[in-house]
């Protein structure tokens, strides 16, 4: 081989070397861009359970903090129930003596009730007012009637026998009352 061969066998080497990188190359470029496209979906793929994860941990939170307020209620509600007596005692023992007005220890009982009652209205108790009232079965309970009850249904509380109370808006106990026909006066009244 002369010179000028072996010169255009190297420069033939040379192209092909080149072409060999080129296309080395250009295989890198599709792996790159591959492997880019992978971690680009993994990405969006992670960012989805995280979106998930943080949507689930907030309604647990919430789920939570509302059964945690649930028990706090049917704690109170328990121990309400448990108050009631005593309040019924209270009531009675004001309203046993009339000229209580007069007397110390009657005036510091009725500041003691008033003082409870604030307390307990805080925690959402609250006595169910009737006297006066159209009887409502689902605060009232009838323990007796007074009068005949005519062609109207319609009854009408006369007097209340044992104060009912509602609880956070849930009636805790009925009130027991005495009812009685509404009058045509009565009803001229409201």
């Amino acid at each position: 081989m002369t010179e000028r061969d072996e010169t255009m066998e190297e420069r033939n080497l040379e192209v092909e070397d080149e072409q060999e990188i080129h296309e080395d190359s250009d295989t890198d470029d599709d792996g790159w861009r591959e492997q880019l496209e992978q971690l680009e979906r993994d990405k969006a793929q992670l960012a989805q359970q995280l979106l998930r994860l943080k949507a689930d941990f907030d309604n647990f939170r919430r789920r939570t903090q509302g059964q945690i307020e649930d028990i706090t209620r049917d704690a109170n509600k328990g121990l309400l129930e448990d108050l009631l007596p005593i309040l019924d005692n209270f009531e009675r023992a004001l309203a046993s003596d009339p000229a209580s007005e007069s007397n110390p220890f009657l005036q510091g009982m009725e500041m003691v009730y008033q003082a409870l009652m604030t307390a307990l209205s805080r925690h959402g108790l609250e006595p169910i007012s009737a006297k006066g009232q159209p009887f409502d079965p689902g605060l009232h309970e009838a323990v007796a009637m007074s009068g005949e009850q005519g062609e109207d249904d319609r009854l009408i509380v006369l007097e209340e026998v044992q104060t009912g109370y509602v609880l956070n808006e849930k009636v805790l106990r009925h009130t027991r009352v005495l009812v009685g026909p509404i009058k045509e006066e009565d009803e001229c009244q409201r």
